[in-house]
Parts: structure tokens; C-alpha cells; sequence
């Protein structure tokens, strides 16, 4: 096991209070202090208080965001009551040991002997052919962790700001399942709504039975934290009172319909038992705390507000230092609505909503499809996920939980701007790699339903089949137009799993296939299909839905030359499309 060395520790503390100072005294381009407000933007929107989901169809967005990426949220309380040998092994093993990687350890390098340990600490040799699922909540603040261990995995001695084996951050009041326990007994291996790992169980109280844990996670009336943060001291284990920190977007039941007559909320927080068992005692919120009985009304005002509440707070990458990283800033924000976001920016890009696309998009046309989105989008790069703000002077704001940008220095090098924190930038601010912010984005998700202006309504229910293989729609869904029985697929993805070439001509609003000796263009907007030196004509156009061009299936046998295959089942249906 690494030996702590006394350097390091005062390395962190000289590293953590340079990036403090940087980010208190740094100044971003193009900002001014009045843009750092919520209402400097809200005051640009037309209708900034109008609702844009009620709960109810929260509730139903949300349904469609688990079955956007199956096995990836849950709805907790439809989860198995035991689950097979097979099914967890997988999953306590789904990260592999980075043996292939310098990894440090307290300033130590880490051999290979260090992670054999943590297989045995894994205790696969515990799952069994059937493994009963416990329902449980934390008691406090906690973390999920690669592996069932405290320590750090850094890629170089002094990286403190990045431990590796730090996967996220979870509230008290956190609806959890244990799936599986440590060697020792002191870690378990939990599922919560968007994530799986390794949690402290000390950190958790387990209910006797399911029955027991519904009472307390899914109760009629609750404070929603609306604040970036609600703390309250309270008694856990039969200690001294500490510190419970409540994050934006917890949910703790009531114990009454509202405020008490003494001025503060009576809430019924998680406590662990002698065994470990959940309890549940009361506790007081003073009615001045930043908190919502219910949920907020979901508005682009309610949206900005809660993204400026943690304005200036310091990034912490899984987080690290009782912070926040990017994805998990966009996804506090939207969980004070009752939204059910994927925890990872790649996850939320291709999770449920309204989707924009900037792929193969020139730097002018970025900016246009950017100005088409509504503040409350979130934006997208490989690595990076920012909240859309609106435009000024001709530039586009955002607000994002960034750790460092480039500075072009006089030579034309790119230098390094520090800011670990949440703050307001521009689109035309440069990266660390000389790419600029709008150059770098890969996608926009507006968190609402896709809309389908004048269109009848229609079903996603659909499931796209290739030569017996599904086919993965990162995006747009196929749909079916209910009133009229037609199906239609997003041409590029449909036409590269037939192995043809797609080429999108922005000047032309024109596609071009290729496949084999065969060239196919078609334009959007057009019902008609140029097949070699041959003109087909559908019997409707092709239609460009949230960036995505949409065929009707009859174009697939007829341009593309495959044979299809439509199965109706109760909710939608199948596509079979073989050659």
C-alpha cells in the first residue's frame, strides 16, 4: 500500500489556494460584471415565466429518457427485486483496472500487486446464481467510486485536481440500491437513478423491506432544495450533531403539507440505525432557506436563476471538493425540475429532447443553428457541456463549469487561464487545444419534447432492424405519422447501415448517397429522388427534423434498393430492412 508523503500535502494545500486566487482575481474576455446576473439574461426573453413542461409531462419526459438509453436511468422502484450472477458480475466489472496507465497513489506509483488487493476486495466469489437487491438512502453526502476504495488514482503525483477512481457525487435523502457488498462489508456496490459504483456503507441506512423504503422515497408531499446548497446540523449515529448538506435538487418527505406556524418546514431526513437499518427522524428548515414544496415551475427564467445560484462555485471534477463538474452543473439544475438527466454531457447529448446537430458545420452556421436555440439548452463538446444564455453584441454567452481556457500569448503559443469554477464565457473564447468553444461543439439538446411543427401527432415507438441487426439513433428518432400509417427513418444513419457513403451539401440543401456504382442525391424539402440518371417521386418530401433528414420507408426500397419489412406491435413497431 503507498505511503502518504508530508510534500504532498502541502503541494495540495500551495496548488488549491493558486487556483482559488486565480479564479477570484481572473477575468474572462467579453464579460462584464452586469452579465454575470440572471436577470441581465432573463430580461432579454420574450416570455421568460411561461411553463414549458407541466409535472405531468415531466413525468412522461422523463419515461422517455430511460427508454433513450436502456440501462442507463432508472425508474428505482420498478427495479428487479433480485437480479442474476451473470447480470452483476458485469457490472461490478464493467470498469477495468487501469494496469496499462501510470497511476500514483499518495505520491506512490501504483503496481500491479495494488490492484489484485482491490479484486479481492470485490469479492466477486460473493455473487451468487441469484442476488437479492436491498433498498436503501444515504444518510449523508457521498460518493460513488470506481472501486471500493478511498484512495486516489492520480495520472501524475501532484494532479490533485483529477482522482480517477472519483465517479460522482450523491445528496443526503438519495434513493439507492444495493446490489452487492465489499470483502470487508464496509463498501457497497449501489445503483442510483443514473449511475452505478462503489459507496461507503457507512454512508447508507437500509430499509428492512421494499414497502418500507417506498414510504420514505416516493411520499406525497416534499421540499424539493432549490438553493445550491441547504445545510442543517442533525444528530446521525447517536453523535454529536453534524453537518447534513442538502444539494440543488434533493427531495426530503414532509412531515406536514407545508411551513409549520414557527416559521420553518417540519422535513423526515434518513438516519442509520445500530444495524445500519433505516430510521427516519424529524428535522427543522428555517422557511427563509432556498428550498420549493414540490417541485419548481419549469420556465427558461426558473432555468437561469438556477444556473446563476452557482455561479463562482469551484469545479470538482466527480465532486471533488464538495463541488461540481460540468454534466453534473447541468444536471443539478434541471433535477430542481423534477428532470431525470443522464449524469454523464456524452449521455445527456444523446439522452431524450430536442436535438441539434453541428456536425460537418462551418463556424457561421454554428452560430445560426446556436441562434435558433432557446436559453436552457445545453451545448456539447467530447469533453465539455455548457447551459446556453442568449446573444450579446453579436456574441453567444454561456454559462459552464470550466477548470481552464487558452490565452493566445504574443508568439502565437496558447497559454493556460485558470478558472475552476462556474462562470459566463463566450462561444469565441479559445480552448487549451486552439479550438475555439462554438468550433468544438458537437451537439444542442433543448430539454423539452421533439416538436413536429405541422405535423399530425406521431409515435416514436419504433425500432429500426438492418440485415437483423438494431440500428442506434444517437439523436432524432424514427417515427410513425399515425394518421397516415407512414414510417419514417433518419436517412443517414439508415443508409450508412446499408454500407452506402452519405454526403450532406450545406450550400444545396442536398444529400448525396453512394453506394457501390450507384449515386443517389435528393434535396430537403423535395419529393424527388435522383437515382443515377433516373428521377423517382415520393409521395412526400423529405423532411429535416432537429437536424436530421427523415425518408419514408417506401425511399428505402425504391432509392436504396432493400426490402422492408413493417411490423405493427401494441405501442408502435418493428422495421426489418434487409438487402
Amino acid at each position: 500500500m503507498p505511503k502518504k508523503k508530508t510534500w504532498l500535502a502541502v503541494l495540495f494545500l500551495v496548488v488549491l489556494l493558486a487556483s482559488v486566487t486565480a479564479a477570484a482575481a481572473g477575468s474572462v474576455p467579453n464579460v462584464t460584471p452586469e452579465m454575470e446576473t440572471a436577470d441581465f439574461w432573463i430580461g432579454k426573453l420574450s416570455d421568460p415565466d411561461s411553463v414549458i413542461m407541466s409535472q405531468g409531462e415531466i413525468s412522461a419526459f422523463n419515461r422517455d429518457i430511460i427508454q433513450a438509453q436502456p440501462g442507463l436511468v432508472f425508474d428505482l422502484t420498478d427495479y428487479p427485486s433480485s437480479i442474476s450472477g451473470s447480470v452483476l458480475s458485469n457490472l461490478v466489472t464493467n470498469r477495468p483496472f487501469p494496469v496499462d496507465e501510470e497511476r500514483y497513489c499518495n505520491g506512490w506509483l501504483v503496481e500491479r500487486a495494488y490492484y489484485d488487493n482491490l479484486l479481492r476486495q470485490m469479492n466477486l466469489p460473493g455473487i451468487g446464481e441469484s442476488n437479492k437487491v436491498a433498498w436503501a438512502v444515504t444518510v449523508r453526502r457521498s460518493n460513488i467510486r470506481t472501486f471500493p476504495t478511498y484512495d486516489e488514482s492520480l495520472e501524475a503525483p501532484d494532479d490533485i485536481e483529477f482522482d480517477l477512481f472519483q465517479e460522482t457525487a450523491v445528496s443526503p435523502a438519495e434513493p439507492v440500491l444495493v446490489l452487492h457488498r465489499s470483502l470487508d462489508g464496509s463498501w457497497c456496490f449501489v445503483q442510483i437513478y443514473n449511475y452505478n459504483g462503489w459507496m461507503p456503507a457507512a454512508d447508507l441506512a437500509v430499509a428492512e423491506d421494499k414497502d418500507i423504503w417506498l414510504e420514505y422515497v416516493r411520499p406525497e408531499n416534499y421540499l424539493v432544495v432549490t438553493g445550491n446548497k441547504v445545510g442543517i446540523y442533525f444528530r446521525q449515529d447517536n453523535f454529536a450533531a453534524e453537518l447534513v448538506e442538502l444539494t440543488m435538487g434533493a427531495r426530503v418527505p414532509l412531515a406536514g403539507e407545508g411551513k409549520e406556524s414557527s416559521g420553518a418546514y417540519s422535513v423526515k431526513l434518513p438516519v442509520r440505525g445500530d444495524n445500519g437499518e433505516l430510521l427516519v427522524e424529524a428535522a427543522s428548515i428555517p422557511a427563509g432557506s432556498d428550498v420549493s414544496v414540490g417541485y419548481m415551475r419549469y420556465t427558461r427564467a426558473n432555468i437561469i436563476r438556477q444556473a446563476f445560484k452557482i455561479l463562482g462555485e469551484r469545479y470538482g471534477w466527480g465532486g471533488m471538493f464538495n463541488g461540481r463538474d460540468c454534466s453534473a452543473f447541468v444536471m443539478d439544475v434541471y433535477k430542481s425540475f423534477g428532470l431525470m438527466l443522464p449524469r454523464n454531457g456524452d449521455e445527456q447529448e444523446r439522452s431524450a429532447g430536442r436535438t441539434a446537430s453541428f456536425e460537418s458545420l462551418g463556424t457561421e452556421q454554428r452560430y445560426g443553428l446556436v441562434a435558433s436555440l432557446l436559453p436552457g439548452a445545453s451545448l456539447h463538446t467530447p469533453t465539455h457541456e455548457m447551459l446556453y444564455l442568449g446573444e450579446h453584441n453579436g456574441l453567444h454567452y454561456v454559462i459552464h463549469d470550466i477548470t481552464s481556457y487558452g490565452e493566445i500569448n504574443s508568439d502565437g503559443s496558447i497559454g493556460k487561464a485558470v478558472l475552476n469554477r462556474v462562470a459566463v464565457t463566450d462561444l469565441s473564447l479559445t480552448r487549451r487545444n486552439g479550438m475555439t468553444f462554438i468550433d468544438s461543439l458537437t451537439g444542442g439538446k433543448q430539454i423539452e419534447p421533439a416538436s413536429m411543427p405541422d405535423k399530425p401527432p406521431v409515435n416514436y415507438y419504433v425500432s429500426v432492424f438492418v440485415n437483423g441487426d438494431p440500428v442506434s439513433f444517437p439523436d432524432q428518432q424514427p417515427y410513425l405519422d399515425t394518421s397516415a400509417g407512414r414510417v419514417y427513418v433518419p436517412l443517414r444513419f439508415v443508409s450508412e447501415a446499408l454500407g452506402a457513403d452519405v454526403e450532406w451539401v450545406q450550400e444545396e440543401q442536398k444529400i448525396v448517397i453512394n453506394k457501390g456504382n450507384r449515386v443517389i442525391m435528393l434535396h430537403s424539402g423535395s419529393r424527388e429522388v435522383y437515382v443515377d440518371s433516373r428521377i423517382y417521386t415520393m409521395d412526400v418530401a423529405v423532411e429535416l427534423v432537429n437536424g436530421r433528414n427523415m425518408v419514408p420507408l417506401r425511399f428505402v426500397s425504391e432509392a436504396l434498393g432493400a426490402q422492408v419489412e413493417w411490423t405493427a406491435s401494441g405501442r408502435g413497431g418493428r422495421v426489418d430492412i434487409t438487402e
